[in-house]
């Protein structure tokens, strides 16, 4: 709108997630994104150079993945935005969605995908249930009144993360990790009060080494855990925030998300020198980070004086049509509540 004011057009300009790719495709993506008035899920075919919309709904529609082919893209459909429904599928090309598993109409509890199965959680009064689908074929692998939630799949799809509530307290859940037939291969627990939450397993094929975030140090840290040799290994770290990890895709080092004080930093740290080496990105707030399979960063970025970018190391990698326009650099106020100042462009007194 012409004459709008910069602040109401920042907000009102198109907001696109950071694209999840196709493990063994990853030139197949799919990203959330409200370009067209309400958010919905997109494929970016990036060597055709393609972009379209594969879902369209009154209520739009923000939960989705892609399987590890690429072929097909998960999406859930919710009753009217009451996030209660089923999981659909549609071809990544396009067409008509279909009916991704035959299950009833519930909550969903996280979903893992395999490249011939798909293990899907779901949520209702009587408590989690978690499925393993393949094909037509659909058999129980968990059930329990409390609340549970798929994390991941190894990489071989032979282990399933779980996250559970068993003991009582949703809030802070513990691990347990599943073979396909059900059985328990491991737990993990740090007690009432700490929560727990499963990562992602190893790129490699045959490593089983899955990433943990725990609560023990008061933040949110991670870990290693190897689950089948019940061996747990904290980082080395001397960072004030909260901190998250995923892998670089040659398993040796883990990419850290940091967040402290309204700041958001990235950091790669080697697992050998058990050393974390700070990127040089610039300040501003970092929602969502990535390394692709040749080794770049794709990150969501933005600041007070920059409006959001999807960004591949330093470049923008997504721009929608009509961007945001920029703001004002914000200055960090330290003390015992951190804060931002910002000053207007005419001279003082303001």
């Amino acid at each position: 709108m012409t004459g709008e004011a910069a602040w109401r057009a920042r907000f009102r300009a198109p907001q696109t997630s950071l694209p999840e790719w196709a493990r063994d495709e990853p030139d197949r993506l799919i990203y959330a994104s409200n370009r067209e008035g309400k958010v919905e899920l997109y494929a970016w075919d990036r060597a055709g150079g393609r972009r379209y919309r594969l879902t369209d709904r009154p209520e739009g529609t923000r939960l989705g993945a892609i399987e590890p082919g690429g072929e097909l893209v998960w999406w859930f459909d919710d009753e009217r935005g009451s996030e209660h429904g089923t999981w659909k599928v549609v071809p990544f090309t396009g067409g008509e969605a279909r009916s991704a598993a035959n299950l009833a109409p519930a909550y969903p509890a996280g979903l893992a995908l395999g490249h011939e199965l798909a293990v899907v959680g779901t949520s209702s009064p009587e408590g989690t249930e978690v499925w393993l689908t393949a094909g037509e074929a659909v058999r129980l692998l968990y059930r329990h009144r409390e609340q549970a939630e798929v994390a991941t799949l190894s990489r071989d799809e032979r282990l399933l993360a779980l996250e559970h509530s068993e003991h009582g307290d949703s809030r802070h859940p513990a691990l347990r990790v599943l073979a396909l037939d059900g059985r328990t291969v491991a737990e993990l627990w740090d007690g009432p009060g700490l929560g727990l939450q499963a990562g992602p397993w190893s790129p490699l094929a045959g490593d089983q080494r899955l990433i943990v975030v725990g609560e023990r140090a008061g933040m949110p840290r991670p870990a290693v855990w190897w689950p089948e040799q019940g061996r747990r290994e904290e980082l080395r770290l001397d960072l004030p925030g909260e901190v998250r990890a995923s892998w670089y895709p040659d398993g040796t080092a883990l990419l850290l998300h940091h967040l402290h004080w309204g700041r958001a930093e990235l950091y790669r740290y080697s697992l050998a020198e058990r050393r974390a080496v700070r990127l040089p990105l610039p300040d501003g707030w970092i929602s969502e980070a990535r390394v692709r399979p040749d080794g770049t960063i794709w990150y969501r970025h933005e600041s007070g004086a920059v409006p959001p970018r999807l960004r591949e190391d330093g470049r923008v990698l997504l721009e929608e049509e009509g961007p945001a326009p920029p703001g004002a650099f914000y200055r960090d106020l330290e003390g015992p509540v951190p804060g931002f100042l910002v000053r207007p462009p005419a001279p003082a007194p303001y």
